[in-house]
């Protein structure tokens, strides 16, 4: 019999690592299991030390659901794989996004998860915080909960791609790709702010600052005012997980119940990554 994983809890707000397993191999139903349990259970699921051909990494993250293909992303993923983006940062390519967000909120089914994989790091920086937004909702006040469970926020791909974001625009026309003729026919979307987990139940608060333009119902002012509160209050430090980054590492994080950041400290270090993502179902909120 295969023996389980051990399961190492990384912080007290969320994240673990998983050892004793080979991800390049085939995995019994009951390793599997206990990798499910620990992805609902922890949120960030951390796996040192694995060495990954793209197709072993897309084996692994369909395993969680069907990989999403990206039209615009297309010209930065590795050819003949269109799930798998390629984050390549140097000298010549410096990090841009530097904002907490969770992966495409802007579109209407935004994926489950997304999983990360480590190709080249660098000696000092380039770490990802996560912030576990369970614990965003649940340390609220009482009547803030309650208000927040009657609003939805309007998510615009067109916004996160626009003027806001230089860094990713260039990158983007540098591949051919005009992000405000390629965005603007995509219609912004409505989330609830507070969002319930498919599997466990669980509520978290569910923003993007790079996406979200405005809270329904709201004016201007209260909009910008409480979104600004969220947004602070979601990067408190009791919430966040620092992974500080390994060649080799491959994450797994839960896009329902998280945000995170890149931190852009490692100029004009390089920096290679793979990411997939795994398709999710349209955010709902159960009461």
């Amino acid at each position: 019999m295969e023996p389980l994983p051990r399961i190492r809890q990384v912080s007290l707000a969320l994240g673990a690592e998983v050892h004793g397993v080979d991800l390049s191999r085939e995995l019994s139903a009951d390793v599997w299991k206990a990798i499910e349990d620990a992805f609902h259970e922890h949120s960030v699921l951390v796996f040192p030390g694995q060495h990954l051909t793209v197709e072993q990494q897309k084996t692994f993250a369909r395993h969680f659901g069907k990989l999403v293909v990206h039209e615009h992303l297309l010209p930065m993923t590795v050819e003949g794989h269109p799930e798998c983006m390629v984050l390549h940062n140097n000298e010549q390519k410096p990090p841009g996004l530097n904002d907490w967000h969770t992966d495409n909120s802007g579109w209407p089914e935004p994926p489950l998860g997304t999983v990360l994989h480590a190709k080249v790091t660098p000696e000092i920086g380039g770490d990802t915080l996560y912030s576990n937004m369970h614990l965003a909702y649940e340390s609220l006040s009482a009547p803030l909960r309650t208000m927040l469970l009657e609003l939805t926020a309007v998510h615009d791909v067109a916004k996160a791609f626009g003027r806001e974001f230089a860094n990713l625009q260039k990158s983007l026309r540098k591949k051919g790709i005009d992000p405000d003729s390629h965005f603007s026919g995509y219609a912004p979307v409505k989330h609830p702010l507070v969002r319930t987990h498919p599997v466990t139940g669980r509520r978290a608060l569910y923003i993007s600052s790079p996406y979200i333009t405005h809270i329904d119902g709201l004016s201007d002012k209260e909009s910008r005012a409480l979104l600004d509160l969220l947004y602070r209050h979601a990067a408190t430090d009791e919430f966040v997980y620092r992974h500080r980054w390994t060649e080799g590492d491959l994450l797994l994080w839960d896009n329902r119940c998280t945000q995170h950041l890149a931190v852009a400290d490692y100029f004009p270090r390089e920096r290679l990554m793979h990411r997939m993502n795994i398709h999710g179902d349209k955010p709902y909120l159960k009461l």
